[in-house]
């Protein structure tokens, strides 16, 4: 207890100088608690974003891309999946299809986890009904039935207007019913018109038995029939889909599929990551993780450099006194455990100063560290018409969602004070208090009383 009393006697000799010590020194374990905590809450939302995009990505014919670009006609319903309009448009002009040719190249390529294929038309000949719908201007109307093509083997699908359909009743479609005339429906469309499960009905000329029913939450959805991909391609007279939607492997390899992918298809193809509209907010995460990472570095240089400056400054002017304990008999040990305890005092008082500062400005600093992830997102997301990728497939099978534009939560936390600040700040204080240690651990076994008493003489 004497040595405890005797050291902060010895720290408190030179009250400014203590102060500004720990006040420099508490900010800075303020400063690295912080962006420690900062980095890692950023690395956990790069991640978070990883898994919210996904490891989709879209392939479309560039013409495709470019004539809904150009067009300034009524409104272009999305193709299911493509997240870039690539749909039929209200008038039944369809895109150029992509053979099937080229998807059975897209499954061959290396990194592709799994490949899903859409075709949609309107119903022109308006056999069926379509469900009534709101328009913007709150008037009445209905559209003509979405007829969705679809592989019987899809896990994913996502109907045109963006939602995904969930089976109430009847079955979804097996590998059987790859080429048989076989349909599923949205309940209201078959309300409309009479049909049940089991019962017939004509399209484009054939008679279909149906199924299954479903039910979507979105009104351009709603009103649609799905048919196996074979048969709609036979139907309608069309070698190849609208567009194709693929899973690489793992996020990691997304870049790398979609180059092997631009390399086999050639210029024709667009291909797309489907993280690509949010490339800003990647960007500004990565920024701001590497903004993080910089004043982590210069806060703990700025510590180290502090403590090790009012160490050295502690035992360069307490010379005649080590020299005067090692004459009268003082170990190496005994003169060392005085610096270090006065050291730990240090170090400690700084903690409880970071501590402090931690709990008051912790969330001012965070502030101008986050960004508003669903801020960026909205300015180059897909439209609110537009899929984002792949759901939920009729047949029951249930799949992760790509992101869309719901990144609302995705901020960095503030650095509060919890257990792992407290522990940051804690480490950091008592590995510099270590580490300066050896100042006077050197300092004391090199020093020779003799010369400097007799110098102190002089």
């Amino acid at each position: 207890m004497k040595l405890v009393i005797r050291s902060i006697r010895n720290v408190l000799r030179n009250p400014l100088r203590m102060i500004l010590v720990v006040i420099l020194l508490g900010t800075s374990l303020m400063f690295v608690a912080a962006m420690v905590t900062l980095s890692a809450n950023s690395q956990q939302e790069l991640a978070t974003m990883h898994k919210k995009v996904g490891t989709g990505i879209t392939v479309n014919y560039a013409s495709n891309d470019a004539r809904n670009a150009q067009q300034s006609g009524g409104p272009v319903i999305s193709g299911p999946s493509t997240g870039n309009g690539n749909g039929p448009s209200l008038a039944g002009n369809g895109p150029t299809p992509i053979p099937n040719s080229a998807v059975a190249k897209i499954r061959k390529t290396q990194g592709v986890a799994n490949v899903q294929e859409s075709l949609a038309r309107p119903d022109m000949e308006r056999a069926l009904k379509g469900s009534a719908i709101t328009t913007p201007d709150g008037q009445q109307g209905s559209v003509p039935v979405m007829i969705n093509g679809i592989p019987t083997d899809s896990t994913h699908f996502t109907l045109v207007g963006g939602d995904t359909p969930t089976l109430v009743s009847g079955r979804g479609f097996r590998a059987s019913d790859a080429n048989a005339n076989v349909a599923l429906m949205d309940k209201d469309v078959a309300k409309a018109n009479n049909l049940h499960v089991g019962a017939t009905f004509k399209l484009h000329g054939t008679t279909f038995t149906l199924i299954g029913l479903y039910t979507t939450t979105n009104q351009f959805s709603g009103s649609s029939v799905i048919l196996p991909m074979a048969t709609m391609q036979r139907v309608f007279g069309i070698n190849g889909v609208d567009n194709v939607t693929l899973n690489a492997a793992s996020y990691e390899q997304v870049e790398a599929v979609a180059a092997r992918l631009r390399s086999s298809l050639g210029k024709a193809f667009d291909v797309v990551p489907q993280d690509a509209p949010y490339s800003n907010v990647f960007q500004a995460l990565q920024v701001a993780q590497n903004s993080i990472q910089v004043a982590l570095f210069v806060s703990f240089l700025i510590a180290a450099a502090v403590i090790v400056f009012a160490v050295l400054m502690l035992v360069r002017e307490r010379t005649a006194e080590i020299a005067i304990l090692k004459t009268i008999g003082a170990s190496h040990l005994q003169v060392l455990r005085q610096f270090w305890t006065e050291i730990a005092a240090l170090s400690a008082t700084a903690a409880a100063l970071a501590v402090l500062l931690l709990v008051t400005v912790g969330p001012l600093i965070s502030q101008k560290f986050d960004i508003d992830a669903s801020a960026l997102a909205n300015a180059s997301a897909p439209g609110p018409n537009q899929s984002s990728g792949p759901g939920l497939i009729i047949n029951g099978v249930t799949s992760s969602s790509t992101a869309s534009n719901h990144l609302s939560d995705v901020h960095l936390a503030a650095a509060t004070l919890n257990a792992q600040t407290l522990l940051i700040i804690v480490g950091v204080g008592i590995g510099l208090a270590l580490l300066t240690s050896l100042i006077p651990t050197w300092f004391v076994s090199h020093i020779k009383p003799a010369e400097v008493l007799r110098k102190a003489s002089h």
